[in-house]
């Protein structure tokens, strides 16, 4: 990775965090296989395991899955039926939902934490902190946006902004990386 300019290294960072809150794995996918086949991208020593091969393996089937189980759920409306009224499928799309709430922040505090350089060695934990905040509030942005959206153009709405998702995360992912360039 060529040296780049703190403030473009965090910037970078958040380009690749804030899109995990739309879809927590294709950033991490994107960078793993970044990672792993290019010495475009080196993640932080602290980060290195994104590179590995077990980490592109499980990025990638979590990203499928994800895939399946995004396009057939609005984010947050299996969670707000009580779990005694659930049936088996309003139990998937719960833990599909648990897993975008608490997965999205996550992976954006890994990514930003992985790729900015722009804070102290003493400052360890403040980009993945910025990371998983943006990743946070994007999650609860597409959270609010599905819901007001929801079937207003037909059933095939959710697949419809699920695509669009996903096609925003690559976008702004690959801004992210160009910018570390």
């Amino acid at each position: 990775m060529a040296e780049t300019y703190p403030i473009v290294s965090l910037v970078a960072g958040l380009l690749l965090a804030a899109p995990a809150g739309l879809n927590p794995y294709l950033p991490l996918l994107m960078v793993a296989a970044m990672a792993r086949f290019s010495s475009f991208y080196r993640p932080a020593p602290a980060t290195g395991f994104l590179g590995e091969t077990w980490f592109l393996v499980l990025a990638g089937l979590l990203f499928l899955i994800n895939t399946l189980l995004d396009k057939s759920f609005v984010p947050g409306d299996s969670l707000s039926v009580p779990p005694a009224q659930r049936t088996r499928r309003l139990w998937v799309g719960a833990f599909h939902d648990l897993g975008q709430m608490l997965l999205g922040p996550a992976a954006g505090a890994l990514l930003a934490g992985a790729t900015s350089r722009f804070f102290p060695s003493s400052w360890l934990l403040v980009a993945p902190m910025l990371g998983a905040l943006v990743a946070a509030l994007v999650y609860t942005g597409k959270r609010t946006l599905r819901h007001r959206l929801a079937g207003r153009w037909g059933p095939f709405t959710n697949m419809l902004l699920s695509v669009f998702e996903d096609m925003a995360v690559v976008f702004t992912c690959l801004a992210g990386l160009l910018l570390l360039r």
